[in-house]
């Protein structure tokens, strides 16, 4: 009896570790193929019979051996006849990097472990050329420099394939230690045709800019990325690795030489140049004298393109003018050219003040030719300006006492008893009189306006206001000048402060003008042209009486 209870014990518990054992989690991995040619994708699946999360596998551990996509991961419940099942499976593609044997190790998951796979990799003849589908192209513009001399490096990516093709596709950006590397504008993307074929286009431009002299080592641009590609007569998918080497290229900084005198400019091209023009827009020659008045007004436009500097870079044009020359400068402009050739502008609008000759003196600016070595001078002319007097802006006040006449001789005859004729003489006389006074009125009233404004004032001051409602400095000191001259009845504080606001205008040329300046002087030049009215109104009336 004691032995039969003893059997039954025993073969309880061997039940019992039997559905313990069965209960127990079960993984296993399985792949599309384990011979596949480089390059080429499969498919890597691994399953446990219970439930995972995604994060339970690291699949890192392929990236030596393999591209490896995203994985897919999902969970699934069956219950057939009551039982339950829980399953959890990752799905992923992977693609062989290296010819040979590889292997797919086991992964463990909830302390049961799946079995590892060989897998065998050849070398596909029909597989393409990485350049086929990827190329990079590189240029670099110079690899001698100075301190603070700049080249230029231009970087263009083709895409040959289908770029929907591509996975994971990254641009990897220049590097240089110990220089300025900075991106000029936005990448350009573009499709273009290649032998027949069409293809897209990325091109960047790159500035690197000296610091110090020494070799330097510029590494180009280069790609990361994986192309997509079928074969239709073997029906398989590739993943093709398109990575590039960055192309390396060796700068040379040379010292600053000793013996240069001025601001440093260092380039392989500078060009300094001009133009010259009248207030009507004409170009001056100014290898002759220019003949002007005082009041008119020309500009001096100067452009100096160097190559390899930035704007920052530019050194500021000092020119000298005599005092008899009024000046406004505009702020000086920028331009790039494609070629990285940047231009600053600067305009110049000088009137003069005076009669006489006048010498505008010429202008040079020193600077470093890098190619030959040897320092340069850019010069441009002057110009001769014989300048004459402008028009009489001050005007004689007519007299209120007409002009000398010659008297008027009477003889008077005594008749006596002559009856009615000695009346109508007189009456003849009288009406004569009448007669010549009419006429001589007549001929006095048009020498009087001639003399009263023999400068058109009242057009001086409607462009004196089209000149200020546009923000039209020059035009408005011009006319502004011209018509407070012109006014005889303003006071001398008004006109002070009248010319201080248009002083105040004039150094805000360089800038901009802002609105408050210009809706300033209107508001005073309308309470002027009021005073000036009222003034000139009561002295008209006075001059009746």
């Amino acid at each position: 009896m004691k032995l039969h209870k003893s059997l039954m014990a025993a073969l309880l518990c061997a039940m019992a570790l039997f559905s313990v054992s069965s209960q127990a989690a079960t993984a296993w991995a399985t792949v599309s193929k384990n011979k596949v040619a480089k390059n080429e994708v499969f498919q890597l699946r691994v399953v446990v019979d219970e439930k995972a999360s995604s994060g339970d596998i690291d699949f890192s551990q392929l990236e030596d051996d393999f591209f490896i996509s995203r994985p897919s991961f999902g969970t699934s419940v069956n219950i057939i006849n009551g039982e339950r099942n829980v399953r959890s499976e990752w799905n992923i593609s992977l693609a062989a990097l290296k010819l040979g044997t590889h292997t797919i190790p086991s992964f463990s998951v909830s302390g049961t472990e799946s079995q590892p796979i060989n897998i065998t990799v050849v070398m596909d003849q029909d597989t393409p050329d990485v350049s086929e589908l990827i190329e990079l192209q590189n240029h670099l513009d110079k690899t001698q420099l100075y301190p603070s001399e700049s080249a230029i490096l231009k970087s263009r990516l083709i895409i040959k394939a289908d770029p929907r093709r591509l996975q994971n596709p990254k641009v990897v950006p220049p590097l240089i230690k110990g220089m300025t590397l900075t991106a000029q504008g936005e990448p350009n993307q573009y499709q273009s045709v290649l032998d027949g074929v069409e293809v897209t286009v990325l091109d960047q431009t790159y500035r690197v800019t000296a610091l110090e002299s020494g070799t330097y080592t510029l590494n180009a641009p280069a790609f990361n990325g994986a192309v997509v590609y079928g074969n239709n007569r073997t029906g398989t998918t590739k993943l093709i690795s398109v990575d590039t080497k960055p192309e390396q290229f060796a700068i040379t900084v040379a010292p600053k030489p000793s013996q240069y005198q001025g601001f440093w400019l260092p380039s392989s091209k500078l060009t300094l140049s001009q133009v010259w023009k009248d207030q009507d827009g004409n170009q001056i020659d100014p290898s002759t004298p220019f003949n002007t008045s005082v009041g008119e007004s020309l500009t001096r436009e100067i452009s100096l393109s160097i190559e390899g500097l930035t704007s920052e870079q530019f050194p500021n044009l000092v020119t000298r003018y005599p005092d008899s020359i009024r000046l406004y400068a505009e702020k000086p402009h920028f331009s790039t050219n494609d070629d990285g050739l940047v231009t600053m502008t600067v305009k110049q609008v000088l009137i003069p003040q005076q009669a006489g000759e006048v010498q505008l003196d010429n202008l040079s600016v020193n600077w470093w030719h890098s190619q030959t070595k040897t320092p340069k001078t850019a010069n441009v002319t002057g110009l001769v300006l014989n300048v004459e007097p402008g028009e009489a802006l001050n005007t004689i006040a007519p007299t209120s006492t007409p002009p000398n006449q010659q008297p008027v001789k009477v003889e008077t005859v005594t008749v006596k008893d002559s009856g009615v004729w000695p009346y109508l003489t007189a009456l003849f006389a009288v009406l004569w009189l009448a007669t010549l006074v009419c006429f001589l009125k007549q001929r006095k009233t048009p020498k009087q306006e001639e003399q009263r404004a023999p400068y058109p004032a009242d057009d001086n001051l409607t462009a004196l206001k089209e000149a200020l409602q546009r923000k039209d400095v020059i035009q408005a000191q011009l006319y502004g000048q011209r018509w407070l001259q012109s006014q005889q009845n303003l006071r001398s504080e008004d006109k002070a402060e009248f010319e201080s606001a248009l002083s105040r205008l004039a150094r805000a040329f360089s800038t901009t003008p802002s609105e408050n300046d210009t809706q300033t002087l209107l508001k005073m030049l309308e309470a002027l042209e009021k005073q000036t009215r009222f003034s000139k109104a009561s002295k008209e009336h006075l001059a009746k009486l």
